[in-house]
C-alpha cells in the first residue's frame, strides 16, 4: 500500500454531468482508496470537471476520513471568482470551506491558467482528464495540460466526456 497519492484534475467546464460519468470516477477513486493510506486531489474548482469531480471526492472523503481536497488557484480569489457567474461564485466559495488548503500558485507565464494546469501536473502522481480528446489551441486549456502532463511523463488517466458546447 502506497503512503500517498496526490490526483490532479483538469477538464471541460461545459462538460456534460453522466451517471456513467459519476460512477467511473467513483470507481476510480474506490480503487485509489483500497490502495493508498492518503490521497489528495489538486483541484482549481472551475466550472465543470473540477467542481464535479471534487463533490465525487468529498462524497468519498465522508467515508474515509484520508482524503485531502487542495485548491490552487490561477488568481487570487477575488480575480478568479471574475470568471464565475453569480450561482457559480456561490458554489466555488461552498467548495472552498470544505477544503484543506488554498492558495494562488506563483506565475511562471502570461496564464494563469497555464500555470495552474502546470503546477497540477507538476505535483501529482495522476492526472485525471475529463476531456472530448479535442486539442482546442486554448492556452492553459485540457488539451494543453493533458499533452504537457505526457510530455513530462505523468501518467493521465481520460475519462471520455461530452461538451455542451462541443
Amino acid at each position: 500500500m502506497q503512503n500517498k497519492t496526490t490526483i490532479a484534475i483538469t477538464g471541460h467546464r461545459d462538460m456534460i454531468e453522466t451517471e456513467n460519468l459519476r460512477e467511473k470516477v467513483s470507481l476510480f477513486f474506490d480503487r485509489l482508496i483500497e490502495q493508498s493510506q492518503e490521497i489528495v486531489l489538486l483541484s482549481p474548482l472551475a466550472d465543470g470537471a473540477d467542481r464535479f469531480v471534487a463533490e465525487i471526492f468529498l462524497q468519498k472523503q465522508k467515508e474515509h476520513g484520508h482524503l485531502s481536497l487542495i485548491v490552487p488557484m490561477p488568481f487570487d480569489k477575488k480575480r478568479y471568482m471574475e470568471d464565475f457567474d453569480e450561482a457559480s461564485k456561490k458554489d466555488f466559495l461552498e467548495f472552498l470551506t470544505k477544503s484543506d488548503e488554498i492558495f494562488e500558485v506563483e506565475h511562471q507565464t502570461k496564464s494563469g491558467y497555464l500555470d495552474v494546469g502546470r503546477y497540477v501536473v507538476d505535483n501529482a502522481e495522476i492526472l485525471l482528464a475529463l476531456w472530448d480528446g479535442t486539442y482546442n489551441g486554448k492556452i492553459g486549456g485540457t488539451g494543453e495540460v493533458v499533452e504537457y502532463a505526457k510530455s513530462n511523463n505523468h501518467e493521465v488517466v481520460h475519462f471520455l466526456c461530452e461538451r455542451e458546447n462541443g
